[in-house]
């Protein structure tokens, strides 16, 4: 009869430790089980991290949490976790039969995570404190327990980043599909024998000259970011992801799958308008969208149904293309997911000296982290202002006049946003449009003209950097984006109305950039590395071009605007925008934003 001692596992399990320590795998264990939970705890839910909301500072999963909670768009984030955890538990049995052979490699992205959550400390800003997350918990598994342990935990770890709410993948991912929801939904529409329009996020029914029916008089909606659907494309992302991960086997039909996530969820948001389409047109806009109340927009029982459309087609499609990929194989690649069976295979660490000197370094180092944390000046105080919030009326021989702020600016721009602008006409007959917009109290309230400009229904064509020196002998860069917007006044004719929009970011103590993430990578790095606080603005200078026919514009006249627009900035800028200061003023504006 085999005894005990013929197994190696136990053998290896059970045996002293090696010479000179008094370390059993057992002991090791127990104090890694107790001692890095209690360090991730200490570091993301205890420790004071970020002015969330009234300048108070809490720690990164508290304000998470909080966030998350408040904004609809983003809670499916808080359901992430729980899924993480489900599966590793499904691996349970799995992992009991690992080793922990920990390597020094975990140094590398444990050092990493704990710089990112040093920076974003400093910073007062929490997506360097999400990537701390991801990196220091790659660095723990795989200094401490090992590359294979990491391999079986890969997916679960990855999928952990949809817990963050990554906002800024909005402006440059979700906000641009939404004119061409707008305009598919148009086409189809159109095809169907419903004549429509579209005009960048706007979706109206077509005008009829010849019975006096004006655009928009059956129906008009539009694909607000608010209620769009298109935001529901990051919950997609992580549902097909998930999906792919327990249905499919083979990684690139997880990949593929995964991609059309994007194109799955503009169609189903393309359904949702269809929907409301019909429902107008057959019950009313009351019934179908719903009704205004002062500048709010009261949502039918209808369209939150309608809205159900972009999950249940998103969904729909797939199960489709997990069904195309692999077919009947998905029960079995389902139940590849099960318990494994019971494994004699006992717990072992065959490296016990050198895994207690890879956990030591596991705990003390986010320890010594928090310490400098302890030491780092946050106080927290804001630059003045780089610009003067008053455009004068007269501009060499341009006359100006001042225009407010409009209803809807109020309810798309963020609290405390401010804005001076005047409409300048010369001589000549040049119009100019000059914009000053000074940030609110939540960061990033500056929004990017690449994303608002489509919404109104115009196309950037392309956007480059120029550099011009200012009346006053200062030298800045600013963008110049050429946009166009076409329009068809009569059967057969096509308008196009062609412009110029320069722009660029002034931040505090003379700072100025033309890239909005370029202001976002300098308001970071001035208030880490320079202590500098900006409260930015941005100046829009936009110059209208004569509307031609489609295919006959006059490439001339461009010309001439740029040089106007150019000589226009240079005698403009120096009279709002504030030389270096130096000044600081307190603060108590809320970081509301991650």
């Amino acid at each position: 009869m085999a005894t005990e001692s013929t197994n190696p596992s136990a053998l290896t399990a059970r045996s002293p430790a090696a010479p000179g320590t008094s370390w059993r795998p057992g002991t090791l264990r127990q104090v890694a089980l107790w001692g890095l939970p209690a360090v991730l705890v200490l570091l993301f839910l205890v420790w004071p991290y970020q002015q969330w909301d009234l300048g108070k500072r809490q720690s990164i999963l508290t304000g998470w949490a909080r966030w998350v909670s408040k904004n609809a768009d983003w809670q499916f984030c808080l359901l992430v976790p729980a899924l993480v955890g489900w599966l590793i538990w499904m691996r349970r049995d799995e992992l009991r039969k690992l080793p922990w052979q920990g390597t020094w490699l975990g140094l590398l992205p444990l050092g990493l995570g704990l710089f990112f959550f040093w920076l974003g400390y400093k910073a007062d800003t929490g997506y360097p404190g999400f990537l701390a997350v991801q990196f220091i918990l790659a660095g723990m598994i795989l200094l401490v327990a090992g590359r294979v342990w990491m391999r079986t935990l890969f997916f679960a770890w990855l999928f952990l980043f949809f817990t963050w709410p990554l906002q800024p993948l909005e402006d440059s991912l979700a906000s641009p599909l939404r004119p061409r929801t707008a305009a598919m939904a148009a086409s189809l529409l159109n095809m169907a024998g419903v004549p429509a329009v579209s005009e960048g996020s706007a979706l109206q029914s077509a005008p009829d000259t010849a019975r006096s029916i004006e655009i928009g008089s059956a129906f008009s909606l539009d694909v607000d970011a608010k209620c769009s659907g298109i935001n529901s494309l990051f919950a997609l992302m992580m549902i097909s992801a998930l999906l792919g991960y327990l249905a499919l086997k083979q990684p690139r039909s997880r990949l593929i799958l995964f991609a059309c996530a994007i194109p799955l969820a503009v169609a189903g948001n393309v359904v949702r308008l269809l929907l409301l389409v019909v429902g107008t047109l057959m019950f009313g806009s009351e019934f179908a969208v719903g009704r205004h109340m002062g500048d709010h927009q009261e949502m039918s029982l209808y369209h939150m149904f309608a809205g159900f459309a972009v999950f249940g087609v998103a969904l729909a499609g797939m199960f489709a293309l997990c069904w195309l990929f692999e077919g009947r194989e998905m029960k079995t690649n389902l139940k590849r997911h099960g318990r494994l069976p019971a494994s004699s295979a006992a717990f072992s660490i065959p490296l016990p000296r050198r895994t207690l000197s890879q956990l030591a370094a596991a705990l003390l180092l986010p320890l010594a982290v928090l310490g400098i944390c302890a030491g780092t000046d946050i106080s927290f105080q804001v630059s003045e202002p780089g610009v003067r919030l008053a455009l004068p009326l007269t501009v060499a021989d341009y006359q100006g006049r001042e225009f407010d702020m409009t209803a809807r600016e109020k309810d798309l721009l963020d609290e405390g946003v401010k804005l001076a602008r005047s409409v300048y006409a010369s001589a000549s007959g040049r119009q100019i449009m000059a914009t000053v917009i000074l940030s609110g109290y939540v960061k990033r309230s500056l929004h990017r003209p690449e994303v608002c400009l489509p919404n109104q229904g115009w196309t950037v064509t392309d956007r480059s950097p120029i550099t011009l020196r200012l009346a006053d002998g200062r030298e800045i860069t600013v963008m110049m984006m050429r946009i166009f917007r076409d329009a068809e006044p009569q059967p057969g004719v096509r308008i196009r109305a062609r412009a110029l929009n320069f722009y660029w970011y002034i931040g505090s103590n003379g700072t100025t950039c033309p890239d909005h993430y370029e202001h976002v990578f300098l308001s970071y790095f001035d208030s880490t590395f320079r202590n500098i606080q900006h409260r930015w603005a941005m100046a829009s200078i936009y110059v209208p071009l004569p509307e031609q026919r489609v295919g006959q514009e006059d490439p001339f006249t461009e010309l001439g605007a740029v040089e106007d627009a150019r000589d226009f900035i240079a005698k403009l800028a120096p009279q709002f925008m504030l030389k270096e200061s130096g000044r600081l003023i307190g603060s108590n504006l809320p970081a509301s934003a991650p």
